[in-house]
């Protein structure tokens, strides 16, 4: 049954009208339709447009793919390491056992002033002058003190020719007393007469005594107006030093009660000795064990970073400041120059004691951790960290050692960053975290 299927389906033919079902067409070569061509150009753009349509999210997915690495890359788990600064300083900063920071200020320092109200007259120094322990630096004007001092010259004249002449009458007065003592004795005059003569010697000897006593007191006055004219109206030196500060101006009134301006100045001139200096600074009460009396220091001042000057614990103030817990000291400067000045600001660092030893003060070389050293091969190395936190194996040439810095003669600058305590883990170029 199924093979008169097959045969019946095989003998079915469709018929065409006008077309003999046995002819078949004759086909000559196929010209390509306009139709045709505007498909297959079509069909082109088509393919390029699915192209382009399937390389939008292709890049959409690469674009979330490369931030997706980003993020990960930022928050997978990087190796966390403590880094410390590489310092360029001398070897007393390195050998420090404490370091306070405070103000120079002179040994001997006062405001000279006057001490009674008047007017300056003449002012004889200026700022930088230096001047010796009683040098003249100003005069307050003092016409009425000459005037009243010539006045008791000239009383004092006129009582020591009072006295002069008191004397001789007093010489006259005794000549007379011995002549009626003679007579008296030969009974030539009467008792009365030798009386007489003997009080008017008295009394001429009492004269000469006030007019001698007189005269001390005028001149005893005399000197006093001298003495205020030398030391209140002449001011001066009272020790060798330098002229810091000139207040006082030719004209201008000087009052030691002037609270302002406005009222008279209080002081002419301030006078610093400069060639002894001390530091005072203030030293927590938790950190004076470490210091002691006649302890060697380094001194560095901000106004002349170049130098360093040595120094010594000159003074521990037996006071403490409960408020600040703190107590104040003061570090003399041993090696003074004309760059130093009271109030600039000073960086003390308290060395330890030393028998024959003399810090290279102005000399400065590059000291680092000596936790950040570590040994390959017999060779030290240092990692050091980048800006972008990525850190490098460095050889280095380590000159000494201290009890926690090495001085580095090459292989680091001032300022850059070295890995603490590395560990054997950390690879070139490798990005870290840095803990805080």
């Amino acid at each position: 049954m199924a093979s008169s299927l097959r045969d019946e389906l095989a003998s079915l033919k469709i018929e065409r009208p006008g077309r003999s079902p046995v002819e078949r067409p004759r086909r000559g070569p196929r010209e390509p339709s306009l139709g045709a061509e505007y498909r297959r150009r079509g069909g082109g753009a088509l393919r390029l447009l699915s192209w382009a349509l399937w390389l939008i999210p292709l890049g959409i997915i690469g674009g979330a793919g490369f931030y997706g690495y980003k993020q990960y890359d930022q928050i997978r788990a990087k190796p966390e390491v403590t880094v410390g600064l590489v310092q360029k300083m001398t070897t007393g900063e390195a050998e420090k056992l404490l370091t306070a920071k405070g103000y120079l200020k002179s040994q001997k320092q006062a405001m000279i002033g006057t001490k009674v109200a008047g007017r300056v007259d003449q002012m004889l120094v200026k700022e930088h002058d230096h001047v010796e322990g009683g040098a003249l630096l100003a005069v307050i004007e003092h016409h009425d003190l000459d005037a009243m001092i010539e006045q008791r010259e000239a009383s004092l004249e006129r009582a020591r020719a009072e006295l002069e002449e008191a004397k001789a009458e007093g010489w006259q007065k005794e000549r007379e007393e011995q002549r009626a003592e003679r007579l008296l004795s030969k009974h030539m005059v009467p008792q009365e007469d030798f009386d007489k003569a003997k009080a008017s010697n008295a009394m001429t000897q009492a004269k000469i005594k006030g007019l001698g006593a007189s005269i001390r007191v005028m001149e005893a006055n005399i000197k006093e107006m001298k003495s205020t004219l030398r030391y209140q109206m002449e001011i001066r030196a009272p020790f060798s030093g330098t002229v810091v500060e000139k207040q006082g101006e030719v004209g201008e009134i000087i009052s030691p009660m002037a609270m302002s301006s406005s009222l008279g100045r209080s002081a002419v001139v301030t006078i610093a000795d400069l060639q002894h200096m001390d530091v005072e600074t203030d030293i927590s009460e938790n950190l004076m064990s470490r210091i002691e009396l006649g302890q060697p220091a380094e001194v560095s001042v901000s106004a002349n970073p170049s130098r360093r000057y040595q120094g010594r614990l000159r003074q521990i103030i037996p006071m403490g400041d409960r408020t600040r817990g703190t107590v104040k000291v003061k570090v003399e400067i041993t090696d003074p120059d004309d760059k130093l000045f009271p109030e600039l600001a000073a960086t003390v660092h308290f060395l330890p004691f030393k028998a024959g030893e003399q810090s290279e003060a102005n000399k400065s070389f590059v000291f680092v951790s000596k936790s950040a050293v570590f040994q390959e091969n017999g060779h030290d190395y240092v990692w050091v960290v980048d800006r972008k936190s990525r850190v490098a194996r460095r050889p280095v040439e380590v000159a000494t050692t201290r009890e926690d810095l090495a001085r580095v003669e090459t292989g680091l600058e001032p300022g850059e960053n070295v890995v603490l305590n590395p560990t054997k883990a950390l690879k070139d170029n490798e990005a870290v975290r840095i803990a805080e």
